[in-house]
């Protein structure tokens, strides 16, 4: 693999750092001492025949009919409509329960669909503090989005593969310098992340801060040829660009996800924001905005480029 550092030069520079984001954090968003015991994470909680009522959000699956679980292949067998010992930790206290489930059909495109979704707990505990933002620790929110080459997609569709997201908007120039940096850094970095099955969603969007109205497909094109690296004469290949749907286009019932109502567009709160799934659906990673190199421990000394390449990094090594 080509060291990253050494091949993002890149051409948009601004001295935009990160805001206060306290706020973006939610409540319920587990931090270190949250995960430190280990076991499986239950991030959403489906219902089942029996039990799961028992089971919520955050707590931690230490065991499955006495046998130790570390990660959410080792709770398949929960689907056979047996009964199933389960030992969960939450908030340090031991608790059992038995639970009886079978596959549910009711989320299509998705089949077979278990009780939870669950993630490692040590998994999720990789994540630095600054990219546990809103939609962190959740399964893959509702949402529509429309491919500029044609086709719509959504939450529920995002789930069998890995993905690097980034929600950008155009608002003014600096988040625009932003988005800039983030595609070129991107493009640079997608051979590498292709590598190890990481698809690239480069989507754009209007945050609730917006002053521009959105791109459609045709400024977008012109928007990515006009920014594209170039090497030579040549211009490296185009990162796949989604955006929002407009209101014509905009159909409820397509805005799909894991969770019940737990929208992406709700949960955005600055630009650019990095969002990172693994092949299970689940949300590794959310950032908001650009970080102070020496606060992330960066070598980089470009924001823009420290802060894309921080989650290209965790994505390659972690996800």
């Amino acid at each position: 693999m080509r060291p990253l550092r050494l091949i993002l030069a890149l051409c948009f520079h601004t001295a935009l750092f990160a805001c206060d984001k306290a706020s973006l954090t939610s409540l319920d968003t587990p931090m270190h001492d949250d995960l430190a015991p280990g076991g499986v994470y239950v991030v959403y909680n489906h219902g089942c025949i029996a039990g799961c009522d028992r089971v919520r959000k955050g707590d931690l699956i230490q065991t499955l009919d006495g046998t130790p679980v570390t990660t959410p292949g080792e709770l398949e067998g929960l689907t056979d409509g047996q009964p199933h010992a389960l030992e969960f930790l939450r908030g340090g206290t031991h608790q059992t329960v038995t639970i009886q489930a079978k596959p549910k059909s009711n989320m299509p495109p998705l089949r077979n669909v278990p009780p939870f979704w669950l993630v490692s707990a040590k998994a999720l505990d990789q994540a630095p503090v600054w990219a546990r933002r809103r939609m962190f620790a959740h399964a893959s929110p509702s949402l529509m989005l429309v491919d500029i080459e044609g086709g719509i997609i959504d939450g529920r569709q995002l789930y069998g593969t890995k993905r690097f997201m980034v929600y950008w908007d155009w608002g003014d120039r600096v988040e625009e310098a932003a988005a800039v940096d983030f595609m070129q850094v991107l493009q640079k970095a997608q051979s590498d992340l292709a590598a190890r099955g990481i698809a690239i969603m480069f989507v754009h969007a209007s945050f609730p801060t917006s002053r521009k109205a959105p791109m459609n497909d045709s400024d977008l094109r012109a928007w990515q040829r006009r920014w594209t690296v170039r090497e030579g004469d040549q211009p490296l290949a185009p990162i796949p660009f989604y955006r929002f749907p407009n209101a014509t286009e905009f159909n409820q019932a397509r805005e799909l996800g894991m969770e019940n109502a737990f929208t992406a567009f709700e949960n955005l709160g600055q630009s650019p924001a990095i969002v990172l799934l693994d092949e299970r659906g689940i949300v590794r990673w959310h950032s908001e905005g650009i970080e102070d190199p020496a606060a992330i421990g960066s070598a980089v000394a470009d924001p823009e480029q420290a802060t894309i390449i921080a989650a290209i990094e965790f994505a390659l090594s972690q996800l």
